[in-house]
């Protein structure tokens, strides 16, 4: 059965670029909505601080107006009292009310604009003892009669109101109580924070969608750039894998002639010739296999049939004995006789190779590198599971998020020296990404490291 998967990797070659276009549209966005939070919480403050302090200073000059009048007029009479109806100070154009209450509790003096909410008035006063700024908001609750026969749309009254003491010949008359009506500017502030909430939704929307679009446009010329030098290093790949086998038949040509067999200067030569060779015709077979991963025109295909693992693990173990008995390095193989999967062998096996290489590369002499296959099953499909363990260098925390970058080497000393690229364990990812799998890393440095793939059938 074969599955074409051109679509699945035009999404995946794509998937670096979207992830980036995601983190740009975020941050523009997101550098957007913050300088406009502060636009809108910077004019609220102003505005807000602006009228307060206006109202503020307006009902401070009644207050001290009309206190100097009562004390004016007190000072002159024999009696430190008054009636209601003797009122002395008349309400300004914006002023709501004002009261003069003995220290026992008792009005003395005042006037409203309404006479139905003077009880509702009085009853709020009551609560609030003044301290020395002498300036506090009162809310009113107006009853449903005092409602009726008000000329107020609401039950509910904001006011503004400063206290003054009445002192004449050093002793206290009574408190003075001057209120302005704010309930209209409460209500404004109420509705201008809602539509300042409102536009911050929409300029939100339309912050992400510009952010989007900006990200978007970034992003075109190093996408190009970037499929340039991928189609660069695909088409150089390839292009050197004939002159690369010209060589590498060549030097096996020059190492069979008896006259160079017997110079062993020219074997030694020769050795070192074809074995870098090697080690370059595989750097370029990487690199054209990753390439083609990535490619947004290669037509990819994924070979999935069922096959027996346990054959092509036992092979691949047989090509790498000759390296682990170079290093007395112990192989361990544990499978059951027949592991029934699906998916593509080539590919499946060369991930098993590419894995048991690194572990036996980075496994000093003496140690044991181990191999498991088994079979499992899982909620909707079973799972073969490779395990690949050695008691290896191992690889630190902070390496093991990055090792399945291309040409990323946690020690680059080290990895020269094995005769690494850093791209074996990118093309290990590859294949099991194609099946739709998962790779995980459990590792400890100083004691080693285990590779357990999980590909579903």
């Amino acid at each position: 059965m074969k599955i074409n998967i051109l679509t699945f990797w035009r999404k995946n070659s794509q998937d670096m670029f979207r992830r980036t276009q995601f983190r740009l549209t975020l941050l523009y966005s997101g550098m957007l909505m913050v300088f406009l939070t502060l636009f809108i919480v910077i004019v609220y403050s102003i505005l807000y601080v602006m009228i307060t302090h206006d109202q503020e200073r307006r009902v401070n000059t009644l207050a001290d107006q009309e206190r100097k009048a009562i004390e004016d007029i007190l000072a002159k009479q024999t009696i430190l009292d008054f009636l209601d109806e003797q009122n002395v100070v008349f309400l300004s154009e914006d002023q709501f009310f004002f009261y003069v209450v003995s220290p026992r509790g008792q009005l003395m003096m005042g006037d409203e604009v309404n006479k139905a909410v003077r009880p509702a008035l009085l009853a709020a006063l009551q609560q609030w003892e003044p301290d020395e700024k002498g300036l506090k908001y009162i809310d009113v609750q107006l009853s449903a009669h005092q409602h009726e026969f008000s000329r107020f749309r609401s039950l509910d009254l904001k006011l503004l109101t400063a206290a003054r003491p009445i002192v004449v010949h050093d002793q206290l008359v009574g408190i003075l109580y001057v209120g302005m009506d704010a309930t209209t500017f409460s209500r404004l502030f109420h509705w201008l924070w809602i539509i300042f909430i409102g536009l911050a939704v929409l300029f939100i929307g339309v912050a992400i969608l510009l952010s989007h679009f900006m990200s978007k446009r970034a992003l075109v010329p190093i996408q190009e750039a970037y499929n340039r030098q991928r189609e660069f290093v695909a088409n150089a790949s390839h292009e050197l894998r004939t002159p690369l086998s010209v060589i590498f038949s060549s030097v096996e040509a020059l190492e069979m002639d008896g006259d160079l067999k017997k110079n062993e200067f020219s074997q030694k030569v020769m050795h070192r010739l074809r074995e870098e060779v090697k080690r370059m015709t595989k750097l370029i077979n990487d690199l054209l296999t990753l390439a083609r991963s990535d490619s947004e025109h290669a037509f990819l295909e994924i070979v999935k049939e069922p096959f027996d693992f346990r054959p092509h693990a036992e092979r691949t173990i047989q090509m790498l004995k000759e390296l682990a008995d170079k290093k007395d390095i112990h192989l361990h193989f544990d499978s059951p006789e027949c592991v029934l999967g699906t998916g593509d062998a080539d590919k499946l096996t060369q991930l098993l190779y590419i894995l048991l290489d690194n572990a036996i590369k980075y496994t000093p002499n003496g140690g044991h590198v181990s191999l498991s296959l088994r079979v499992e099953p899982s909620k909707q499909h079973q799972l073969l599971i490779i395990s690949v363990k050695d008691t290896g260098i191992g690889i630190a925390k902070e390496d093991i998020g990055r090792i399945f970058d291309r040409f990323y080497r946690a020690d680059k000393a080290r990895t020269r020296q094995h005769g690494g690229h850093g791209l074996g364990l990118s093309i290990a990812k590859w294949i099991v990404d194609a099946h739709r799998g998962t790779i995980d890393v459990q590792s400890e440095v100083g004691k080693g490291t285990e590779f357990i793939v999980k590909i579903p059938f």
